[in-house]
């Protein structure tokens, strides 16, 4: 069942007390892009595709909150709303790269430089979370309707002429980087949503055989 609410409830942009501050500062090139033209919703759902290296510009206060009612558009059994989700833009960008290093104390002086401009490659990055409710709705039930909501943003962002790629990884998993995000141990982090403008033209949409994933039952 679908769910009503304000995309304000379950948004919120990180505290910044909650990341260390940065010890080292990195800097983005600042690339001439223009965006796509916005598309009709069937055209979105079926032409979207990720985009590996995002820049400026990301979507204006107006746009982002089309995008994030989107969202909450996301199927929600027992209209349990297990979303949060955390904005992460400018300088929040470069104290969550340094918190994924303090965080994960990483082996290899390679593993650190991925961690530290991992987060430098979209100018917004949203973090979706599942924040999973005991009850008689299972656990990953909540965190497909969080997937769910990513994947409305990403369709949003493509059919506003933004382009986006979610990630996952390691930082997903381990409790320290929650903890660093302010979340519970029983959160789940089920994506980071990174979002912006695509600094290459887009990738070709390839095309499927439905034959390959569809059949009727009874055949």
């Amino acid at each position: 069942m679908d769910a009503e609410g304000s995309y304000k409830d379950v948004f919120t942009r990180v505290p910044e007390a909650l990341i260390p501050a940065p010890t080292l500062t990195v800097l983005l090139k600042p690339q001439n892009q223009s965006r796509g033209k916005p598309v009709d919703a069937l055209t979105a759902l079926q032409t979207r595709t990720a985009a590996p290296r995002l820049v400026e510009p990301a979507p204006n206060a107006a746009e982002l909150e089309q995008i994030l009612k989107a969202g909450l558009r996301a199927p929600d059994h027992g209209m349990l709303r297990p979303w949060k989700f955390l904005l992460v833009e400018g300088e929040g960008r470069q104290k969550l790269a340094q918190m994924f290093v303090e965080a994960t104390q990483p082996d290899t002086e390679e593993r650190k430089q991925k961690l530290l401009t991992t987060p430098m490659r979209a100018p917004l990055i949203i973090v979706g979370v599942a924040t999973v409710k005991e009850g008689k709705v299972r656990p990953n039930e909540q965190v497909c309707s969080v997937a769910a909501a990513l994947q409305n943003m990403s369709v949003a962002c493509h059919a506003l002429g933004y382009a986006s790629i979610w990630l996952t990884g390691g930082m997903c998993y381990d409790n320290r980087v929650k903890l660093g995000l302010g979340l519970k141990e029983t959160d789940e982090i089920v994506g980071f949503l990174y979002v912006g403008t695509a600094t290459v033209q887009e990738r070709p949409v390839p095309q499927h055989n439905l034959a390959d994933f569809v059949q009727r039952w009874p055949a």
